[in-house]
């Protein structure tokens, strides 16, 4: 209800809360002006145990004072005049507290609007996000979504209502005159108005016109502040009810918020998770092909180098065209192309679709070649141990002299695996891929 202080509008009150989005909205935020600042002040000094202690410490020493002290002439029990003067700063209380009311209902009001424009920033994130997964299901699936689903209905409402105020809470006729009153009386002017006023009312019954009708102790002033305090108090109880219905609604919407924010979540995750599996299907399957691609382009090589070196075709089981190629050896030569993603791993290459013929692959030193050389031993040896090859002085059946570690090696052994890895940029690039540094990609990139 405090709210019903101030007039309010949601497009200026939404530009100027984005104004001041640099923290949480605070209740020192709305102290405004000498007045709002004398205000908290004020509250904050009454408002403490020390002020409770003290004002029980002066009404115990006035007590004695008046009943066995200098005090007794003046204000004997039932110390009348302790009485009015209690009555008069309590009457003072009340315009305190309804001016804090008003505060607390303003910032109440500002803190409201900061979720709101929060979770209508995430709602419109999301909602981009829902369409590029929208976007993806139509690649992914020529247009047919993955997953049939629609947004939670909040998204939609949430822009058109707006976060409950304290001024909409009072709707009935009993809650606007509350409000109106509330507005009215809950500012320090006043207060300064009441303070004046009883200061005059006792100049005046003291030295003035109405001495005749209300001298000392002030009894009918006495009276009139204590029915304005009795009506300040149910103003405030009204207030207070008005701010639990204002908290009750800003709950409901934080809550659908959070509701809808975590059902977009959920979406958004059975949707990737339906994506994923295309992928992975689309990813086994261009793997597949270029392994395929890559097993025929190494075959190929192969052929040549033997039939270089005076080999005929046919004349081996190995040296035959990859149709007509046993199961076995066209396996042998996918292990091989399958590996070479491994050999580029180590030197920080990447593997890619001929793009730019400018980037040209060079290994940068010998030791790059060596090290590549003896990954392609230990991959040869342990597919050779799948296939059941063991160690033989000769090469005979599922005996092979080459079954020995790198170090124990012969030199013409070796040289025959610095061979393929020299060949690996050639034959990459006749199937139409092309080796890239990672580095040098990203320093082109830059």
């Amino acid at each position: 209800m405090l709210a019903a202080m101030s007039s309010y509008s949601p497009t200026a009150q939404l530009h100027s809360v984005r104004a001041v989005h640099d923290g949480p909205a605070r209740i020192a935020d709305e102290r405004v002006g000498l007045n709002d600042t004398f205000a908290a002040a004020l509250t904050g000094w009454v408002g403490t145990m020390w002020s409770v202690y003290l004002k029980v410490a002066i009404a115990a020493a006035w007590m004695a004072l008046a009943t066995w002290g200098p005090l007794r002439p003046v204000d004997p029990y039932p110390f009348q005049f302790m009485l009015f003067m209690g009555n008069v700063v309590q009457l003072l209380l009340c315009f305190v507290i309804l001016v804090g009311q008003r505060v607390l209902n303003r910032a109440a009001d500002s803190r409201a609007m900061q979720p709101y424009q929060n979770a209508e920033a995430i709602f419109q994130q999301v909602s981009r996000l829902q369409e590029h997964l929208d976007r993806q299901d139509r690649l992914l699936s020529r247009g047919i979504s993955l997953l049939q689903s629609r947004p939670h209905p909040w998204l939609e409402q949430h822009r058109v209502e707006q976060p409950p105020q304290a001024r909409d809470m009072a709707a009935s006729l009993n809650g606007r005159i509350a409000a109106a009153m509330t507005r009215r009386l809950g500012s320090m002017w006043a207060f300064y108005a009441a303070a004046l006023f009883q200061v005059a009312w006792l100049t005046l019954a003291t030295w003035g016109p109405l001495q005749s009708v209300d001298p000392y102790p002030f009894r009918f002033l006495l009276n009139l502040s204590s029915l304005v305090q009795l009506l300040f108090m149910f103003v405030i109880m009204v207030g207070q009810d008005v701010i639990g219905h204002a908290g009750d609604r800003r709950s409901e919407q934080t809550f659908l918020d959070a509701q809808a924010i975590l059902y977009e979540c959920q979406r958004m995750e059975q949707r990737l998770t339906r994506q994923d599996r295309i992928l992975e299907s689309l990813c086994e399957y261009h793997g597949s092909r270029v392994v395929e691609q890559l097993a025929r382009a190494w075959h190929a090589s192969y052929l040549d180098a033997c039939q270089d070196r005076g080999e005929p075709l046919f004349s081996r089981p190995s040296l035959r065209p990859w149709d007509e190629l046993a199961a076995e050896y066209r396996a042998s030569n996918r292990d091989q192309a399958e590996h070479v993603g491994e050999k580029l791993a180590a030197l920080g290459c990447v593997l890619v679709p001929a793009f730019n013929s400018s980037l040209a692959f060079e290994f940068r030193d010998e030791g790059e070649v060596m090290l590549l050389a003896h990954m392609e031993h230990e991959r040869w040896m342990r597919e050779r141990q799948r296939q059941g090859f063991q160690w033989g002085p000769v090469r005979t059946g599922r005996r092979h002299p080459d079954m020995v570690a790198w170090e124990d090696l012969s030199d013409e052994a070796k040289e025959k695996d610095v061979e393929i890895v020299r060949e690996i940029p050639r034959i990459l690039a006749q199937a139409g891929f092309q080796v890239l540094r990672v580095a040098d990609a990203d320093s082109n990139t830059a």
